[in-house]
């Protein structure tokens, strides 16, 4: 297919926030798939990368199988273990980039401020600071594709404001901070504090993990990939294909197991409470401050086979109680006692609900929508579109995230949707495009309905997928490919092109 051009032969100059896998995708995709190269992307931090980027914690990796965290239409063969580490992520990503060129297309220390609905020019316009020379500038784009991340600003509870020792985000990690030997307090039971535990555990002096949650763990077969095996993908890629293929249907089948009460929910519950005793010592108490008293599904599944021995060291303490007072260097927790630290982590993740903050996208009425959905829901159609914001696009939007499977796939669809969209304007010789109200309706209703039966909804254990009014407005509640059928085709119907 030759290059997609307007009737006079120009293409749509496009603005793209964010160069993690949602922006390069969609970088990648205008220039493979369309061949339109008018575009620029913004990011504020120096290279590309994203979290991938910014988080470098120790034990920073992916619960993801390499071979399927990566796009599709660049396998690579070379991964060196079935889960890899952050810095062979990131790397595998600036790789992709420098091959299709995309650097010369990105602004980097340019942070996005606000972008504006221009409605008598039909264009955004969008502000922007140069983190370099702190000088705020504006451009005007006919299209916006949103990929921030959703994993981006590092939540910081108040609480934690009184502890005056060395103090570090997994976020925003601090390696000048020294840890050996020292007493060490991480605040979160999630991915990212699974991982620091079982990392740093034997180089400290004390840990103390404090959970007011429990995770739910599942084993992680990791290991490396032998050279043969590396030789087979290269040589010949339909085998690397196939397994990739394998990867993914076997997670696929695993999404019954976020329909609460499930038979697989139960099986699963069972197998995990049984992963989780055979990984302790018979009479260890810290079975019982370890055992989820939720459902399973409902908070992310962690995938770990070092986890539990490493809690079980005799240095490692795991603290439920609740926190009633930190000061100094002490935190004191309800029963009564206290623990001086040298060093304390907050694995507290992400501020999840705050999608595009301190981003402001300022719609055809006048309005950020950001704050529309925080008071209310996010009103989209399958994550992509809005209908408050014409020539704009989501990519890892609400409802979109996934407990199961890859997100880069997910990613995958939404850009392709994206282009589909475009091609379509361009085809039409169309300047604008918004979706229809009643199609983000539709969508949200049906997204609705499935929720109603998932553990997400009915777990009651006040997860991050869900926004303050209780709302699940992070997930697709069903499998990938159903997103991947559903958003293949363009239905027409549900967009007003002028």
């Amino acid at each position: 297919m030759g290059k997609y051009t307007y009737s006079d032969g120009t293409t749509p100059n496009i603005c793209i926030i964010g160069a993690g896998f949602s922006g390069l995708t969609a970088a990648i995709k205008l220039k493979k798939d369309l061949k339109i190269s008018s575009f620029q992307v913004f990011d504020e931090n120096t290279d590309v990368g994203g979290t991938w980027l910014v988080n470098t914690y120790p034990g920073c990796a992916c619960d993801i199988e390499s071979h399927l965290y990566s796009w599709s239409f660049e396998p690579n063969p070379n991964w060196s273990k079935v889960f890899s580490p952050h810095d062979e992520i990131w790397e595998y990503m600036r790789g992709v980039t420098r091959k299709y060129d995309l650097y010369n297309h990105i602004k980097f220390n340019s942070k996005v401020l606000q972008i504006q609905w221009e409605e008598d020019i039909r264009q955004w316009r969008v502000t922007f600071l140069n983190k370099a020379t702190n000088e705020e500038k504006q451009l005007l784009f006919d299209l916006v594709i949103n990929g921030p991340g959703a994993l981006r600003l590092p939540n910081y509870p108040k609480e934690f404001d009184a502890f005056t020792g060395p103090k570090i985000h997994t976020a925003e990690w601090d390696s000048t901070i020294e840890l050996e030997n020292k007493v060490v307090g991480i605040i979160g039971s999630g991915a990212s504090a699974v991982q620091v535990i079982t990392d740093i555990a034997p180089k400290v002096k004390e840990l103390h993990s404090f959970q007011r949650k429990p995770a739910w763990i599942t084993p992680r077969g990791q290991k490396d990939i032998s050279e043969n095996m590396k030789w087979v993908f290269r040589v010949f890629p339909i085998a690397l294909w196939l397994y990739r293929c394998c990867l993914f249907l076997l997670n696929e089948m695993l999404h019954s197991i976020f329909i609460y009460n499930s038979w697989l929910n139960k099986a699963g519950h069972r197998y995990l409470q049984h992963f989780m005793r055979s990984q302790l010592p018979k009479d260890d108490p810290k079975v019982d401050l370890l055992m989820p008293n939720y459902t399973l599904g409902c908070k992310r599944i962690v995938r770990s086979s070092e986890y539990y021995p490493t809690l079980a060291l005799s240095h490692v303490t795991v603290i439920r109680d609740k926190i009633i007072e930190i000061k100094d260097d002490i935190i004191r927790t309800e029963d009564g006692k206290s623990t001086k630290l040298d060093v304390l982590i907050l694995a507290t993740g992400f501020q999840v609900q705050n999608y595009f903050d301190p981003l402001k996208i300022i719609g055809r009425d006048g309005r950020n929508i950001i704050d529309t959905w925080k008071t209310d829901i996010p009103r989209t159609y399958y994550g992509i579109a809005t209908s408050m914001t014409p020539n704009n696009f989501i990519l890892h939007g609400p409802n979109t995230a996934l407990g199961h499977n890859t997100v880069v796939f997910m990613i995958e669809c939404q850009a392709n949707f994206v282009m589909n969209v475009i091609k379509e304007m361009i085809q039409r010789n169309a300047r604008c495009v918004s979706v229809k109200s009643s199609a983000e309706d539709e969508f949200l209703e049906v997204v609705k309905e499935k929720l109603k039966k998932s553990v997400w909804a009915l777990g009651n254990c006040g997860s991050w997928y869900t926004n303050s009014h209780g709302v699940v407005t992070t997930i697709w509640p069903f499998t990938c490919i159903k997103y991947w059928a559903q958003t293949r085709k363009l239905d027409n119907s549900k967009f007003i092109y002028y």
